[in-house]
Order: C-alpha cells, then structure tokens, then sequence
C-alpha cells in the first residue's frame, strides 16, 4: 500500500470496527443551494495530491491560502489546513477550550439569525457568507475516479441546534463548476443534514460536461437510524468516502459511517459531476432558503478534521481517533 503523505502532524492507525450496513429510507426533497464555486474559483489550485491533512485546531486557531472576508481565529504563521473559510462575522469562529474531541482546543462556529445581512456586503441583500460559518478543505487532483476520504468529528449542541423550518448543512463535498464553459453553480454532490427528525442527506451526479440544471441528472437521498435527541449534546464521529464516476459505467462509491458504524453503503452507482478540477469538502453551518424565517442563533464544535485523496487510503487513516 502507498504510503499517504503526512501535511502537519504524524498520526497513528487505530483499528475500528464497522456494523452491517444499514439499508436507507430514500427521502423525496432535494437540496437547493448557492454554491461556493464562484468563490473557489478565483482561488489557486491547491491540491490534496495524496496528502493527509489533520486539523483539530491545537495550535490555537486556523489558516487558509484563501483567506478572506472576516477571518476570526486566522494565525497566518500556521499550516494552511484549509483552502478557504466563509464566516458571516468576527464572531462565526470561536477557539473552545472545554468542549473538545481531542486534545486541547475544538472550533466553536457560530451563526446570527438576525439581520444576518448587516455583516458582509450590502445590508438589504443576503449574500452567500451571509448563510455560512464554515471551512472548506482542498480540492482531489482528479475529478474522474478520483477518491476522497474525509474524517471530522461534530458536537450539536440542544440549545445551538434549535428547530427550524429551514434545514442546514453542515458537511458538503462541492464539485467545481467549469469557467471555460460558463457553467453555472450547482447543488453540491454529497451532503449530510440535520433536522428535527435527525440526520439526513443526499448524493448527485451529472455526465454532461456542461450541466443544463443546477441539480445534476441525478440524485438519491438517504435518511440515517436514529432520533436528532440521539446525536445531541455528544461527540458525533462521521467517515466519508467517495470515488467519483459520472458516466454510465457506474464505478461510483459512496460510503458513510457514524460512530464507527456504515449507515450509507453505495457500490457501482454514478457520482459526481463532468468537470475540469476536483472534488472539495466544507465543514460547518449553510442555511439555505428564506433567512427570514429563522427564529434562533446557531453554534456548533467541530474538531479532529483529516483528508486525503490518496488512491489506497482507508477507514482507518482519517477516523477520529
């Protein structure tokens, strides 16, 4: 097996265990979301090419080639673990010292509900930022076939994950629309959400090398086991892997686990979208729709962030340990 290339700290393997794989109950809304394309393509390539990053913020904040907008917490002296960051405010990142996965110090990502457009750009128009405390990890060095894996570890808190009427994301895998073609943005090709009923999401795909629908020409939606009160106020640890193929020979792979168990087993189906630049992660909060709605601040932890794109990496080298 390749060895992965190590970008910031060693690591060691811990074995876990998986449970049988759970069949899903398919759900019938799709997602619509402005996409971070327009705003990652103004960025340079910056590439996993078979690194494994590992971010859990123990170095008392974060940094980001991509830096921009407000940036609370950015210590540029650091190692870029992020491509770039989307905060509504100085007060969307928070350095927690109590509630923490591992080590001394967990994010803490914070969102407003009102007003939330007094904050980036004009006041009488949301913008995307104005939508998002989140973080957004590096692009695979391939679009077809290429695998990513990512490992990351969330804290919902009741009181910071009240009921809505409006859904939020809090982990995307984007695809990167195709300047070259004017292509517009489009729903991200894998999500998982929370709603009053508990975890839930999606995956897309799209053949066509320019997309004529921001949803893709496909999708399948999944529900995970397990009431929201089960996955509140604790530790949720949360596994993704991908291998992207849109076309019609279907080598696709789309793999979930929580805790330790596969809640999400999907072999030989399309994945992903026809385009020039790689897959992404981001990490955080999104809230889609009509912010007006909105009736609570939002905040959530997040901590022990690992990801790769190595072809032969596995469960073991990015779950949180």
């Amino acid at each position: 097996m390749k060895k992965i290339a190590l970008y910031a700290v060693s690591i060691t393997i811990l074995a876990t265990g998986c449970a049988n794989d759970i069949q899903l109950a398919k759900t019938a809304t799709v997602v619509s979301e402005e996409s971070t394309t327009s705003v990652s393509q103004k960025m340079p390539p910056v590439v996993l090419d078979g690194k494994l990053i590992y971010e859990s913020f123990e170095n008392g904040g974060w940094n980001a080639p991509g830096a921009r907008g407000f940036t609370p917490g950015l210590i540029e002296s650091l190692p870029k673990n992020f491509m770039f960051n989307q905060h509504q405010g100085e007060h969307s990142f928070v350095l927690e010292r109590k509630i923490v996965r591992g080590g001394k110090y967990a994010a803490k990502l914070v969102w407003h509900h009102e007003n939330p457009a007094a904050y980036n750009g004009k006041e009488d128009k949301i913008d995307n930022v104005d939508r998002k405390a989140m973080f957004h990890g590096y692009k695979t060095k391939k679009v077809m076939g290429a695998h990513a894996w990512y490992g990351f570890s969330f804290y919902f808190p009741g009181e910071g994950t009240k009921n809505e009427d409006n859904h939020w994301l809090f982990f995307q895998i984007h695809g990167s629309a195709d300047k070259r073609l004017k292509e517009h943005s489009r729903n991200p090709p894998f999500y998982i959400s929370l709603d009053k009923n508990g975890l839930y999401g999606g995956y897309k795909w799209d053949p066509d090398e320019k997309s004529t629908t921001r949803k893709g020409k496909g999708t399948k939606n999944y529900r995970i086991p397990g009431a929201k009160s089960q996955y509140l106020d604790r530790w949720v640890d949360f596994v993704v892997h991908t291998k992207v193929d849109y076309s019609d020979a279907k080598t696709g792979v789309v793999e979930l686990w929580v805790d330790g168990k596969k809640v999400l087993n999907e072999q030989n189906v399309q994945f992903g979208y026809n385009d020039d630049k790689g897959i992404y992660p981001s990490w955080g909060m999104y809230f889609n729709g009509d912010l007006s709605v909105m009736n609570h601040d939002h905040f959530l932890y997040l901590d022990e962030i690992r990801m790769t794109d190595e072809e032969n990496a596995n469960y073991k080298d990015v779950a949180p340990r």
